[in-house]
């Protein structure tokens, strides 16, 4: 009969620890979905702001204006800190930019390349980490 117990309290050990590694398994890839959704929403979010610029440098019009404005404020939800202000200043110098009437677009050009290389660094180091 203390045979018979012994196995009985060894079979509920194992099986109390299957029913933990089963709960973190779930919770883990619960995290890892909402990672991968995170990050996928942040690649989103850099590459729309890039096309709205290039967008606004282009035509110049009052929906361009508007899709930019908007595509900065959700760019902010993800960005880091310097991308972030670095997008605030790309955005209000292709505003003064676009307000004087210009011809060519190299200034802007660089502006957008430099942050656009700050924002696959980023993206390249969150996905390197798992998390942000």
């Amino acid at each position: 009969m203390e045979l018979d117990y012994i196995l009985a309290i060894i079979s509920s050990v194992i099986s109390f620890f299957a029913v933990c590694v089963s709960l973190y398994s779930v919770h883990q890839s619960q995290k890892t979905a909402l990672t991968g959704t995170y990050f996928s929403e942040m690649a989103k979010a850099y590459s729309d702001y890039l096309c709205c610029v290039s967008e606004f440098v282009f035509r110049r019009g009052l929906a361009e204006r508007n899709e930019l404005a908007a595509a900065l404020y959700r760019l902010q939800l993800f960005a880091s800190r310097e991308i972030a202000m670095d997008a605030q200043n790309l955005y209000i110098f292709v505003l003064d930019w676009a307000a004087s009437n210009p011809t060519g677009a190299l200034t802007v050009d660089e502006q957008v390349n430099d942050l656009g290389g700050k924002m696959r660094e980023h993206l390249s180091h969150a996905r390197k980490r798992g998390h942000f």
